[in-house]
């Protein structure tokens, strides 16, 4: 019994560690945003500067994204608790020498047909529209960025494997202050410099990742192991978990590539949107998959099924909690929220009218990929990335076609956009649910539908104070001070209802997260009393 309150403690103080990171590192980034927005917007290529990030974040994606949480960590993990740490280095050695060759070989293709590539991912882009020699000038830049970006990747995840997760998250943080110094200094001045401080940023956050990792590459052999057992296990994970990562960029494409078909700037609202509505995403859902990652790698090679079973429920259910208000509120309050984060300087009411609507159609989005993100590190923990990647390559049609339908039989236009990707990730919610019960017999939506049903049905009084709140309490949109002070009492009041109700309904997972609120308080409160 003692080992089973430790082992919930650890995953407790684990999960903790890893959203208070990823809570530091979506702030940072959604200053980087904000940043752009208000430098960059202005000047008419904010646009230009964010899809300049397509080729590099593929390269990262075909050789480093997926196969993080996929193969590296699941099979390091594995080797670990089995006490055989050489053999799980053969594979991890020989798998970051092979990405260092073929990263070297896609550096120099993206380099070279940089103008071809960008005519398909941005069909918008033409002389009236966007201007594609900035476009091409600035990807080209970013690019250089992407041999360290990878390498870091990886070394997040041999990080994450060791149970290291404060060093690993912290990288990104450290990135996105070097990007926000970058832009803050040059964004109004000069796209070209603001990408080159990028890349001095991504060399930092490798080198941060690199000095933590440094001292577990003792086992590291500068050598090709291609007939280790251990490579070939995490080779066979990898390659449908990078395919699967890449899927998610050119979901991203197909997004960015609708985009440039409407007007100058729109992009850049659709980007808004949706880093807001990921900002609890990656907070919750993401956080606590990495938390959860090694531990349900290791009770599945120890054959503790019921373990496994135990913190998976314990996992979703948490996020589903945390999850239904976040959407809830960013339907109603899409607007004011949009309006508190990005309306500075130049940003019109108009702009917030847009980025409101499109937030709104993201909203359930939260829901969805939040489930879909733990489900995919679930497949992963089991030594599965072949179903992440069915459902991925299904997502692809799907979201192409929602955005073919929207785009071209409706007057949606960039909010048609949002909601093609809030209804693919629906789909691919349901397609991952449906095979996981299919492969291990277990219903993860008749086995925890009550509790589904209760939280859903403690959002309904919540709503509606929110809503009724957001009626009477009227915000003087030239003030930032009354736009805060006008959206505190409808969030308050809406989640202390929200959580009564929870509490009333015996919800344990309420316990759960209080207890983690007091774990991470006492160690804030800790750094300052030493």
């Amino acid at each position: 019994m003692g080992e089973k309150q430790d082992s919930v403690k650890k995953l407790t103080g684990a999960a903790g560690i890893v959203m208070l990171s990823t809570l530091l590192s979506r702030l940072t980034g959604f200053l980087r945003t904000l940043l752009i927005s208000t430098n960059m917007m202005p000047k008419g290529y904010s646009d230009e500067f964010l899809l300049a990030f397509t080729l590099p974040d593929l390269v990262y994606d075909l050789l480093a994204g997926g196969a993080i949480a996929a193969a590296l960590i699941p099979v390091l993990s594995t080797y670990l608790a089995k006490g055989n740490e050489k053999a799980g280095w053969k594979a991890i050695s020989t798998f970051m020498n092979c990405t260092i060759v073929i990263m070297l070989v896609l550096e120099a293709i993206f380099f070279t047909f940089t103008g071809s590539l960008l005519g398909i991912l941005a069909p918008g882009f033409n002389g009236d529209t966007g201007d594609k020699e900035l476009l091409i000038r600035l990807t080209r830049i970013l690019l250089l960025s992407a041999p360290f970006m990878m390498l870091a990747g990886q070394f997040m995840g041999i990080l994450n494997s060791y149970k290291r997760f404060a060093i690993a998250a912290m990288g990104p943080v450290i990135y996105n202050l070097c990007t926000i110094v970058s832009i803050a200094l040059f964004g109004g001045k000069s796209a070209e410099l603001t990408a080159w401080g990028v890349v001095v940023g991504v060399v930092v956050f490798f080198a941060v990742q690199f000095l933590g990792a440094y001292r577990h590459f003792v086992n590291y052999k500068p050598r090709l192991f291609l007939g280790s057992q251990a490579f070939r296990k995490l080779l066979a994970l990898a390659i449908p978990s990078l395919l699967s990562s890449t899927i998610i960029e050119i979901n991203l494409i197909i997004a960015r590539g609708y985009a440039t078909y409407s007007d100058e700037g729109m992009l850049t609202l659709l980007n808004n949107a949706n880093r807001t509505w990921q900002l609890p995403l990656g907070i919750f859902a993401q956080s606590i998959g990495i938390a959860l990652l090694p531990t349900l790698s290791e009770h599945f090679a120890s054959e503790n099924f019921h373990e496994f079973k135990k913190i998976l429920y314990k996992g979703l259910r948490v996020v589903f909690l945390l999850c239904v208000p976040c959407s809830l509120f960013m339907m109603i309050l899409n607007q004011d929220i949009m309006r508190i984060i990005f309306k500075w300087g130049k940003y019109s009411e108009r702009e917030v009218f847009f980025s409101g609507v499109i937030l709104l159609a993201y909203s359930l989005a939260l829901i969805f990929s939040s489930i879909m993100t733990l489900m995919t590190r679930t497949f992963y923990s089991i030594h599965d990335s072949k179903t992440p990647l069915l459902s991925g390559v299904f997502g692809i049609l799907a979201n192409y076609l929602f955005n073919a339908i929207f785009m071209n039989f409706t007057s949606m236009d960039i909010a048609g956009t949002a909601l093609a990707y809030t209804i693919t990730a629906f789909v691919n919610m349901i397609m991952l649910l449906c095979i996981f019960k299919r492969k291990t017999g277990v219903d993860i939506i008749a086995e925890n539908f009550s509790h589904m049903v209760k939280i859903v049905i403690a959002a309904i009084p919540s709503g509606l104070v929110v809503f009724a709140l957001q009626r009477i309490i009227k915000p003087n949109v030239e003030s930032k001070i009354s736009q805060i002070l006008a959206i505190i009492p409808p969030v308050l009041v809406g989640g202390a209802v929200f959580w009564l109700v929870l509490v009333r309904f015996k919800i344990p997972e309420t316990a759960y997260i209080r207890d983690l609120v007091r774990a991470r308080y006492k160690q804030i409160k800790g750094y300052f009393t030493r």
